[in-house]
């Protein structure tokens, strides 16, 4: 299917009784369209006897598309000094391609997190940037063992960073993140203090710390994922709206796609699909489904609480 996340999936299964479709979670205004375009056509060809759908958008008549979120983050880098930070979903690779098109197009270059260069190094040649296409940052780490000006305290000796044995200095990362370290295209906070204007450097609320050491000037600071839809979630956003006066950051804001399909689009493809029976799951507006009981398709309302 086509989804923000990459390996989403729907599903057709029988058994002696029923044709039961599942289409997980899906959109048609992605990146691969045809995707779920083919898996409609296939759940119409069975002959569902049910219809288990998202309905995330049920209440939405518009998208918003990758390349409506790559022409508007063009136009503000374009007016915008210093370094720039964006935050994405790690998985959302769809939107890595977005803001790594942005970057070609504004003359400056994708930084991503050492765990985002891990699941680009697993969706390798499978339409995505290869890590060698972007910049991977390599934070400081509980030893502070990066920069060329920096000492750590070690068995009660203080020394420059720059005479430790880099084997050593490795073990203060995972295992699996110790590959990415020694390539050509490792950065770390001076580079980007240095030259800020050169990147993009994506951070997520859990990476905001690395402003410490990064210390931009000027800038400028694109939010482009969901909006907060929990207690939770409130919190974090005030909580990076703080981090964001701190280092003198502009917040901007309306560059996220969502991965959902929206209301028409769900009743077009459901009518299309044509169950005896829909069960409208993953939202909060079962209620808008009705309309379809005028297709002569039955509407199931699971009892179970929205999550």
């Amino acid at each position: 299917m086509d989804h923000s996340l990459p390996g989403a999936c729907g599903y057709i299964t029988e058994n002696d009784e029923d044709t039961i479709v599942y289409t997980g979670d899906l959109r048609f205004h992605g990146r691969k369209p045809e995707l779920t375009n083919e898996f409609v056509k296939e759940a119409q060809k069975s002959q569902p006897t049910v219809l288990i759908t998202e309905g995330t958008r049920i209440d939405s008549h518009t998208n918003v598309s990758e390349a409506d979120i790559e022409n508007k983050a063009i136009e503000k880098i374009n007016n915008s000094k210093g370094l720039v930070v964006v935050n994405y979903p790690v998985r959302d690779l769809d939107r890595l391609i977005t803001f790594f098109n942005v970057a070609k197009n504004t003359d400056r270059k994708l930084v991503v997190s050492l765990k985002q260069a891990y699941i680009l190094n697993l969706f390798s040649g499978l339409g995505y940037p290869e890590i060698d296409d972007v910049m991977v940052y390599q934070p400081r780490k509980g030893w502070g063992l990066v920069g060329e000006d920096n000492y750590v305290c070690q068995e009660d000796e203080w020394l420059c960073t720059l005479d430790i044995d880099p084997q050593h200095a490795m073990r203060d990362y995972k295992t699996w993140e110790r590959e990415y370290l020694d390539w050509d295209n490792t950065l770390n906070y001076k580079d980007l203090q240095e030259q800020p204007d050169d990147y993009i450097f994506r951070c997520d609320f859990f990476e905001l710390k690395e402003l410490i050491d990064i210390k931009p000037e000027e800038g400028l600071y694109i939010k482009s994922s969901t909006e907060p839809f929990d207690d939770q979630m409130e919190i974090n956003e005030k909580k990076v709206e703080k981090w964001l006066k701190l280092f003198n950051l502009p917040l901007s804001t309306g560059f996220h796609a969502s991965g959902h399909a929206n209301g028409i689009e769900l009743l077009n493809m459901i009518r299309e699909i044509s169950p005896e029976q829909v069960y409208p799951i993953h939202t909060i507006h079962k209620e808008m489904f009705s309309v379809l009981n005028d297709d002569n398709i039955d509407v199931v309302y699971p009892k179970l609480k929205h999550l």
